[in-house]
């Protein structure tokens, strides 16, 4: 059924206003309330939006691997509904159980065509009953429609967005959003010309959260064109708190910070971002990861590797050379082989990278860590003089190594010199 003849199915039903199921609605509708009817539509009058806020990420992502989702095509709409169902499966059984045994309860809204607005979950769950052979018809008869209001046929594109945003997003509770789908129904809804405090109004959110999703999405977005997987959300895969962090971080160190060393705020800062990325990529853990990026302050000027030049540019220099030497399949000729899932054999390209370079970002890490803590502890002479005698005590002179690395030998003549100079100073 193509949109024509779902537009004149619906025409049906609001050209018949006692075929009601639920009268008198109110809705927002051009910055005015306006009541509505529901009716009970047969979900084959209907089709999905397959940019839905629920599965947004997933949906760009598989298109942007094979095709665009054509939601009348009897295939794609399959593979939504699969979509819809993977989002949430736990929650999604729940519900479908209870559409089953309560009815539907809340209703929908779709376009005047049949586009459905608000509601893709609970249709999807409707013809996943229908569909389901184990249930007799008697039990399951009433879940072969929708309960929705149907949309003025004057819904523009923009009307039609606030609305889908506001009742997705606003009210939704039950069953939460990934983090991902709000960044890009923000800069959907920004693309769309609407302001800062508009999205905020329809997100139940603040403006200044609403321009945080803006900017973090943009850096979400070089990250994702630095590994070749520009526009496939699903490989973010749950970093939402190291791009935040890392955004903030960049921000403060582009617009300056005072009292720090004369670092380049474009190249150096650009330095950094890489580096984040791959330690991103690396799966890092999130608290240790603020040791690379956290700007300083007055009461801790060591906060990070960037804050003191002395350990970033060791740091830096060691990190671009393991990195440099790594070689990896690029993504587009991974593509071209068409594997069965895309998604699975991008993920086995990033766990082919970290097993190459994980070991070297952690020691290049920790070796770095205990720098820049030494750093911190400068004003503590003693503290530090028995953190190294400690740290001399276990070394394990019984090592082969330790009689045939040249930079042993290096390391223990560098120690006698700290040694006879610090003598010196004291007049031992």
């Amino acid at each position: 059924m193509n949109a024509q003849e779902r537009k004149a199915k619906l025409k049906e039903f609001t050209d018949n206003p006692n075929t009601a199921v639920r009268t008198g609605i109110p809705i927002t509708y051009h910055n005015s309330i306006i009541t509505l009817n529901a009716y009970a539509i047969p979900l084959e009058y209907l089709v999905y939006n397959p940019y839905n806020g629920r599965i947004g990420s997933v949906v760009k992502s598989y298109e942007r691997q094979h095709h665009t989702l054509n939601p009348e095509d009897s295939v794609d709409k399959t593979l939504i509904e699969k979509f819809l169902w993977e989002s949430k499966p736990e929650a999604n059984k729940k519900t479908k159980a209870r559409l089953l045994k309560e009815h539907q309860q809340k209703h929908g809204i779709v376009t005047a065509d049949g586009i459905i607005i608000d509601g893709n979950r609970r249709a999807s769950l409707l013809s996943n009953i229908m569909a389901d052979t184990e249930i007799p018809y008697t039990e399951k008869s009433h879940c072969k429609y929708f309960i929705a209001i149907i949309l003025p046929e004057d819904a523009d594109k923009k009307e039609i967005l606030a609305l889908e945003t506001t009742y997705q997003m606003g009210e939704d509770a039950k069953v939460d959003y990934n983090p991902i789908e709000k960044y890009l129904k923000c800069k959907d809804l920004k693309d769309a010309g609407f302001t800062d405090d508009d999205i905020a109004g329809m997100m139940d959110c603040k403006p200044g959260e609403v321009r945080t999703m803006l900017s973090t999405l943009k850096l979400m977005d070089e990250y994702l064109d630095e590994y070749g997987y520009s526009g496939m959300y699903t490989q973010l895969d749950k970093n939402e708190d190291s791009f935040l962090k890392l955004d903030s971080a960049l921000k403060k160190y582009k617009a300056g910070v005072p009292s720090m060393w004369a670092y380049d705020p474009d190249a150096d800062v650009s330095d950094l971002k890489l580096i984040a990325f791959d330690y991103i990529r690396s799966g890092f853990e999130q608290t240790p990861f603020r040791n690379i990026i956290t700007a300083p302050t007055t009461s801790k000027p060591a906060s990070s590797f960037f804050a003191k030049q002395e350990v970033w540019e060791t740091f830096r220099d060691e990190h671009f050379k393991s990195i440099e030497s790594v070689q990896e399949d690029a993504v587009e000729d991974i593509m071209a082989t068409n594997p069965p899932d895309l998604s699975r054999a991008l993920k086995a390209r990033d766990k082919k990278w970290q097993q190459n370079v994980c070991d070297d970002l952690d020691e290049n890490f920790v070796r770095c860590l205990d720098k820049l803590n030494n750093h911190a502890n400068a004003a503590k002479p003693l503290q530090q003089l028995i953190k190294a005698c400690q740290a001399l005590e276990v070394v394990d002179v019984d090592q082969p190594s330790f009689l045939n690395d040249s930079s042993v030998k290096g390391c223990v003549t560098t120690l006698d010199e700290f040694v006879a100079k610090f003598k010196e100073i004291l007049g031992l």
